[in-house]
């Protein structure tokens, strides 16, 4: 059985982003959970272009960059933030031994393109090597 973890960095943009922007921490926080107590969708957050359509309640894709140098980094895109102009991506790793999803970090995206060497994406590949390796 999958089970989904969160990262204390990402707990700390959690909570900064809860004094900053209460709603969309909210929301993140909702689904989150939402996504922690179904299986189903679980699972989907290794399928790659799950929900792109916008039939679901997010999207997924891989962290191209980092998936082709072999880090199972994914990013989750939440379509009710989308559509409000507030683009925040949540950074998750797959541990697949365990069979865990580490929420690793939450950012806004505007300002941010998964650059390599962003502070934010060496902030992500540090937590990745403390929870997966």
């Amino acid at each position: 059985m999958s089970l989904l973890t969160i990262h204390p960095d990402a707990i700390d943009d959690l909570e900064d982003l809860s004094t900053r922007s209460p709603n969309t921490w909210a929301r993140i926080l909702a689904l989150l959970e939402q996504i922690r107590a179904d299986h189903k969708l679980l699972d989907a957050l290794t399928d790659h272009g799950y929900g792109v359509d916008r039939t679901k309640a997010f999207a997924v894709s891989r962290f191209e960059s980092q998936w082709h140098k072999g880090t199972d980094l994914w990013r989750l895109k939440i379509w009710d933030l989308e559509a409000q102009a507030l683009r925040y991506r949540v950074i998750y790793a797959y541990e697949i031994r365990r069979k865990r999803y580490h929420v690793l970090g939450v950012i806004q995206r505007q300002g941010y393109n998964y650059e390599p060497d962003h502070a934010f994406t060496k902030r992500v590949l540090k937590a990745y090597d403390d929870v997966c390796r």
